[in-house]
């Protein structure tokens, strides 16, 4: 089940006004979605608490068992656009599913409206998971969420997920860390790379950390995010990977060096959502590559 809001944090109060349409199967998502108007105010609201679950990079499998016993017994199941949808088989029938997706340029909901969701379903003493792609305190507004839910005095879990940072270079057989070869990794967000001239990620300094350099959400700019590595002073010939779709039997792997891998990523049409690791661990993806030797009789299963 899914919902619309309509009106949002009138006169400063946290509340969500939602339009009464026929209740649909487990799986169907709606546009709207019956729920009550909040409690008025000299009434003390019996809380319900709100987990926010990390669902892991893609494969349904990689989701922690506390993440599925929480999901299990969820009345509201608010999820993102990159969560494996047989996840949402796992939580009651009867509970309501909210699409609270963002891809780039277009978002179902504001942030705000989402933590106003949360507090609303928690305060109709509901049992709400947020279900998250990957972890969801890293890159995953989580702790955005979990702020506006301690703010409201809301009871919540934090239930960490396996993240694409780590579980998608592992899936194309990149180690990130590797004893004798590097001892460290740096995950940073491609998001705020807003053009070649200005960003709040200083990439002429990452360009000097050494080790791993894992990059998420970054694709779209990946030409001037390796332009400035190499101002930075990075070596061209530092090997790079772009991995899109990674630890589903839709995963493509582009390898090359920091001088070409934006060229051969584009080549390629590799799209969003894709994670790029810079550094010599990808040298190793050749002899590791696990999990394309596991999906070799299916065709979606590609590297250039």
């Amino acid at each position: 089940m899914s919902i619309t809001l309509h009106e949002l944090m009138k006169n400063q109060n946290v509340g969500v006004e939602l339009v009464s349409h026929r209740s649909n199967a487990p799986g169907e998502h709606t546009d709207r979605d019956p729920i009550d108007a909040l409690p008025p105010a000299h009434e003390q609201p019996s809380y319900g608490k709100v987990f926010l679950v990390g669902a892991g990079p893609g494969d349904p499998e990689l989701i922690t068992l506390k993440g599925l016993r929480s999901l299990r017994k969820a009345d509201v199941v608010v999820y993102d656009r990159l969560i494996c949808p047989d996840l949402l088989d796992e939580a009651p029938s009867k509970a309501r599913r909210v699409f609270a997706g963002k891809a780039s340029g277009h978002h179902s909901m504001k942030q705000e409206e989402i933590n106003a969701l949360l507090i609303t379903y928690a305060r109709r003493g509901c049992i709400v998971v947020r279900l998250k792609g990957g972890d969801p305190f890293v890159f995953g507004r989580g702790g955005e969420e979990a702020l506006a839910l301690a703010q409201a005095g809301i009871p919540f879990e934090v239930v960490p997920g396996v993240s694409s940072a780590i579980a998608v270079p592992a899936y194309a057989g990149i180690p990130v860390t590797q004893r004798g070869l590097v001892s460290s990794v740096t995950i940073v967000t491609g998001h705020e790379q807003q053009s070649c001239g200005s960003s709040g990620v200083n990439w002429e300094a990452l360009a000097t950390l050494g080790g791993t350099l894992v990059i998420l959400m970054g694709v779209e700019t990946l030409s001037c995010i390796t332009r400035r590595l190499l101002n930075g002073g990075l070596s061209s010939d530092t090997p790079a990977a772009v991995i899109q779709q990674g630890t589903v039997p839709q995963q493509r792997v582009v390898t090359g060096t920091l001088a070409n891998i934006a060229e051969r990523a584009c080549a390629g049409k590799i799209t969003s959502p894709a994670v790029t690791v810079i550094g010599a661990v990808v040298a190793l993806s050749d002899p590791l590559a696990w999990f394309e030797a596991a999906c070799s009789d299916l065709p979606a299963i590609m590297k250039w």
